[in-house]
């Protein structure tokens, strides 16, 4: 690891977020518990999300400082020069690696001290190196994940990029656990069938991970027996339906064809 390995404590931590994350109910809670643990360990001033694609005025910006969420501290011009991604986009989207790198390393120190948009990241936020995390990328979807910021400070360690290669696939995994927590919360029936499956999932005490799992069980067991969802499993009647498990058939229900075809999808 370039001589240098992580931090023990910063380690350790990790592990205490992995948990942390497992027993939080709240999707948007997630990315805060990981920004606080990324921009303390990673001696960072600013932590940015990308989870979609940017364009000049487009595209969500999400941004944390040690202090907390700072979505508002930004005008339109810093952040439209966040979201040229510059330079990791380009360097990932040719098909390199998708591993941690510093900006000095990805652009070359050269171009990270001349080129135009270095400047004006300098100018905009005072960014003196940027440390990228990038996470899985869907399949035909955007390069997403983390850019931390250094400003006006020393660029980041050989340390902190060993500290980062070992974050990665947690923070990658606090992602998946989000987005199922988003789905299982936002399926069809509205807010109202969303509150009957949250306190039906109270009522049995399960976690977040168990409720995650069994949506996730939900969505696998139709799709293998070529079957409706609501014909499929009772784990729907938590994991996705908001009517009882009588009502779903407790898999007694006939079997309705998803469309494709027993051969095509079984």
């Amino acid at each position: 690891m370039d001589g240098a390995d992580a931090d023990p404590v910063a380690l350790a931590r990790l592990l205490e977020l992995a948990v942390a994350a497992l027993h939080e109910t709240r999707p948007e809670q997630l990315w805060s518990l990981a920004f606080t643990e990324l921009l303390d360990a990673l001696d960072a001033d600013l932590a940015v999300r990308k989870a979609e694609e940017w364009s000049p005025g487009e595209g969500t910006v999400r941004l944390w400082t040690p202090e907390g969420p700072a979505h508002h501290l930004l005008g339109p011009e810093q952040l439209d020069v966040i979201r040229t991604g510059y330079p990791f986009v380009d360097h990932y989207a040719a098909g390199h690696p998708l591993e941690p790198l510093t900006a000095r390393a990805t652009a070359g120190a050269h171009a990270w001290r001349h080129a135009a948009p270095a400047g004006r990241l300098r100018d905009a936020l005072g960014s003196t190196d940027i440390l990228g995390l990038p996470l899985p990328r869907p399949e035909k979807g955007a390069i997403h994940g983390c850019l931390l910021h250094r400003t006006g400070r020393r660029p980041f360690t050989p340390a902190h990029l060993a500290y980062a290669r070992r974050a990665q696939p947690v923070i990658a995994a606090v992602e998946a656990h989000a987005s199922h927590l988003r789905a299982w919360r936002t399926t069809p029936g509205g807010p109202e069938a969303a509150t009957v499956r949250e306190e039906r999932a109270a009522a049995l005490g399960l976690t977040p991970r168990e409720i995650t799992v069994l949506a996730l069980l939900a969505r696998a067991v139709p799709e293998r027996q070529c079957t409706a969802p609501r014909a499929s499993h009772p784990a729907q009647s938590i994991a996705t339906s908001p009517t009882s498990t009588a009502s779903s058939g407790r898999g007694t229900g006939s079997p309705r064809c998803c469309g494709r075809g027993r051969r095509a999808c079984c």
